[in-house]
């Protein structure tokens, strides 16, 4: 079954066992192998794998936190063969204060790149979280998604910052106490220290996802095991989809979705099966209701998929009220679906005249054609509406700010 974000612990409440996860199943292998290579092989090329591997295994680290498993992951050929786009992506980010710091030739552009840099490290672990889940670099870079991202996870955000400033002095601390300050030390346990101590912030960042997935938008993966009761009751179902016959599956999820019609997983396995089924008029009828229960739940990154699927059947598809168009349209913006965005709001204040929703929804539309697609002049229009009708709203300062961003521009 889903999880809610009530039913998760917070990452307070598990600190614990952030700092055992390097020291369980293949953690404590990986963690002795990558130190070794790189006290005993110290030649360049192995210092650069080691370093890249040792950031790959720790996203992996952040990937199953993010999921709820505190466990380290398998050394599995995927994980040390694959995906190594993040690894590099993340160096990136890392250097980002240096490549700003080369930038600043004068007093003031030392000033102005200085300030950047200090908003750039306060937003630094959520551009590692952001990197995590959308796996785009200038998503991770984008002031815009680190400010939403950090806002959704509200005060527990600073929470996480202060623990993640104790742990990246950790291994000096835990270095200093077990071994001194001898120069002559061991290597060995100075890198064994930074490795590890890495990890467990992987780890840290990665179960914050997972306390607020429903916040922030990161749609979990399906659970794989259901309790004993869903699956005696789903069984008769489970056999008609193995054996491909969607139309009578359909028939026998609808009877228990009946039974049980605040199950939202049922609702889901139900516009599932419809899709396949390929019963279009069910579908984008089922939809309308879920997309309101998805809704009430927080459940924003489902509710826009199930409305894609449903707009992709029946191109006439809306939402049942007005008050869904706004929390849509602003995932969709966090999403990059910034066309799917736009036509959904599209003749929005024709349908509903008297809605209270129109100034919000037209700003973000406004906000996605300059900031998202530099489409100044498509923005033009809507902000005259917006300017004309709505003077006195609490949007029309942002209004005015943006009328002012056009005409310099």
């Amino acid at each position: 079954m889903a999880h809610s974000n009530n039913d998760i612990r917070p990452f307070w409440d598990v600190i614990p066992q952030f700092f055992l996860i390097p020291f369980k199943g293949a953690g404590i292998l990986a963690l002795f192998l990558f130190t070794s290579l790189a006290t005993f092989f110290p030649h360049l090329l192995v210092l650069i794998a080691v370093f890249f591997v040792v950031i790959k295994y720790g996203m992996e680290i952040l990937q199953n936190t993010a999921e709820g498993r505190l466990k380290a992951p398998e050394l599995t050929f995927r994980v040390l063969n694959e995906n190594y786009e993040l690894p590099f992506k993340q160096l990136f980010l890392f250097l980002l204060p240096v490549l700003l710091m080369a930038q600043s030739t004068g007093f003031m552009a030392f000033i102005v790149i200085s300030n950047i840099i200090l908003f750039y490290l306060f937003v630094l672990p959520a551009s590692v979280m952001t990197l995590a889940y959308t796996h785009s670099f200038f998503s991770a870079i984008n002031p815009f998604v680190l400010i939403s991202l950090i806002g959704r996870i509200g005060w527990s955000y600073g929470i996480l910052y202060v623990f993640l400033l104790f742990l990246n002095g950790g291994a000096s601390a835990a270095y200093y106490f077990l071994v001194g300050d001898s120069l002559d030390a061991s290597i060995f346990l100075a890198l064994f220290f930074q490795v590890y101590f890495a990890w467990v912030m992987y780890a840290m960042m990665g179960y914050v996802l997972y306390q607020y997935h429903e916040d922030i938008g990161y749609e979990l993966p399906e659970d794989s095991i259901e309790n004993e009761e869903d699956s005696t009751i789903l069984a008769s179902f489970h056999h008609l989809v193995e054996t491909e016959n969607y139309t009578a599956a359909q028939d026998e999820l609808r009877e228990i979705v009946l039974r049980d019609p605040d199950n939202l997983d049922l609702r889901m396995k139900f516009h599932k099966i419809v899709k396949m089924a390929g019963d279009n008029k069910q579908l984008a009828m089922h939809g309308t209701g879920l997309i309101k229960r998805l809704l009430a739940k927080r459940k924003w990154v489902d509710a826009v998929n199930v409305y894609l699927d449903c707009v992709k059947v029946e191109p006439d598809f809306r939402p049942e009220s007005d008050i869904h168009y706004l929390p849509l349209a602003e995932e969709m913006r966090r999403m990059r679906l910034y066309k799917q965005a736009i036509k959904l709001s599209n003749g929005f204040h024709q349908r509903y005249p008297k809605s209270k929703q129109i100034p919000y929804l037209y700003l973000l539309v406004t906000k996605i054609f300059i900031e998202d697609l530099s489409l100044d002049e498509k923005a033009k229009p809507i902000l005259s509406l917006l300017q004309n009708k709505y003077s006195e709203h609490e949007i029309a300062l942002e209004v005015k700010r943006y009328n002012t961003f056009l005409t310099k521009v």
